[in-house]
């Protein structure tokens, strides 16, 4: 009796240490809600996704060892899903609409593999209160190869940066992003598309407004591209193709596979680049009818200045509809950087 306990205990041990996480299952996910740190593990995760042409890089698109979190945003808006800061190993990440399992197959939103390092990133637009399936595994060949380990998922506040135009309203959020067909996704979540530039007075003022934001040179993603038919360059958002800004020698379709445009940066020049850009392309929403002009001309007196900043100081963490000028539901923060932004003459 004693010596068949002896051999059962070890073969126990080795079983306790061979358990799945909890999550292992899509149908087991872990719920978690609002922004922050949370802990997961794929160690001894077998994998029950589905393969998703999104996730495939480097010619692997299955998401090996995957484990499940069914998040419940508490605000809409852009986040930002990372394994960044809290892994050490070859992560893969896939975001899907809704926690149903069985609809992953065509649900997905984003997917992930070395955005930063060997970890993933995707930034989405999301909607308060919905939920959304995050879907965390290894890199690999087969699920006996791939990598796993523990780690942390930080969910952020995805925006980069937001300006607004005082003489058209028009607001410009910025975002990270991956390739020119996740970066207009996102714009599309959003409710625009990306930018669409009419004229070069606009284009002047996306160059030192947006993609120079803070004093910093950033390359843009713009709507504008061929995808439909070779030459014929098209905005997303169905703006007349009148006014064009190329870099000397553009488009030149370099390797037969530059089909979307990039701003790029301070000289405010375009140029076309291929789906994946190299890395330092953002993405940026234009919307167009959130923020009227003269929205911030709360006394009607047509100018934007410490009367309107009294009514807004007033309503400051309510719901009031006329302070409220990204029609958020409250009053606050970003309010006051739209109203700053138009500060002075409201042009009429």
């Amino acid at each position: 009796m004693h010596s068949s306990t002896l051999l059962v205990m070890p073969l126990l041990a080795v079983s306790a240490l061979a358990a799945p996480p909890s999550n292992d299952a899509c149908s087991s996910a872990e719920s978690i809600s609002g922004l922050g740190s949370f802990a997961f593990t794929s160690i001894d995760a077998t994998t029950d996704g589905p393969v998703n042409a999104e996730c495939s890089f480097f010619s692997q698109a299955q998401v090996w060892k995957d484990v499940w979190s069914c998040w419940t945003p508490t605000a809409s808006g852009l986040v930002t899903i990372s394994t960044c800061s809290g892994a050490g190993w070859d992560t893969k990440l896939a975001v899907y609409a809704g926690c149903d399992c069985g609809a992953t197959g065509t649900s997905i939103l984003a997917c992930s593999d070395d955005s930063c390092g060997a970890q993933s990133r995707v930034t989405i637009a999301v909607t308060g209160g919905q939920q959304y399936l995050i879907r965390i595994g290894g890199y690999g060949s087969s699920e006996a190869g791939a990598a796993s380990g523990a780690g942390t998922i930080t969910i952020a506040d995805g925006a980069l940066f937001e300006v607004t135009r005082p003489e058209t309203g028009k607001r410009y959020v910025a975002y990270a992003a991956t390739t020119w067909a996740a970066a207009e996704a996102t714009a599309v979540q959003l409710g625009g598309h990306l930018v669409s530039i009419d004229d070069a007075e606009e284009n002047e003022w996306v160059r030192a407004n947006v993609a120079n934001f803070g004093g910093v040179d950033r390359r843009i993603w713009l709507g504008f591209n061929d995808v439909a038919s070779e030459g014929q360059f098209a905005w997303t958002d169905g703006t007349p193709a009148d006014f064009t800004n190329w870099n000397p020698g553009e488009p030149n379709n370099s390797g037969g596979i530059e089909d979307f445009t990039e701003l790029l940066g301070s000289n405010g020049r375009w140029n076309d680049q291929d789906a994946d850009g190299n890395g330092q392309q953002i993405g940026v929403a234009e919307l167009g009818d959130a923020v009227p002009a003269c929205a911030a001309d709360l006394d009607r007196d047509g100018f934007v200045g410490g009367g309107d900043l009294g009514i807004l100081l007033t309503a400051w963490a309510t719901a009031d509809a006329a302070a409220d000028l990204d029609d958020d539901g409250f009053v606050g923060g970003a309010d006051l950087g739209i109203m700053l932004v138009a500060w002075g003459q409201c042009p009429r």
